[in-house]
């Protein structure tokens, strides 16, 4: 299997059940609002906006975050925000076709008499 049939797969792994898009689309919205205060409010206290997305794609973007920390810009964080959802999407998806095989598979013919 060649690099692009593999990396397509993946990806339409990440988009093809309902529930990785709906996934991947409140991670865009989350961080998107995390992103507009970053830019456009300026508070004097701390803002909880990017506790949610963080939370959403957990596992990876902390590691992300670690091993990107030295970079003094927020691009540590929307990367590992960025690849924490695309692998936790292509989970999802995983999850969504076994579920569906397995329960395709286990559907029989009525017996004849």
């Amino acid at each position: 299997m060649s690099y692009s049939r593999r990396s397509r797969a993946m990806l339409a792994l990440a988009v093809n059940s309902w529930l990785s898009r709906c996934y991947l689309a409140a991670v865009v919205l989350t961080a998107g609002f995390a992103l507009y205060e970053d830019l456009f409010v300026s508070r004097v206290d701390a803002s909880m906006a990017y506790v949610v997305p963080m939370l959403l794609t957990a596992p990876l973007n902390l590691l992300f975050m670690v091993a990107l920390g030295w970079i003094p810009t927020d691009a540590s964080f929307y990367l590992g925000i960025s690849a924490g959802a695309l692998v936790n999407a292509v989970a999802v998806g995983a999850v969504v076709r076994a579920v569906r095989r397995r329960a395709s598979s286990s559907v029989r013919p009525a017996p004849t008499t």
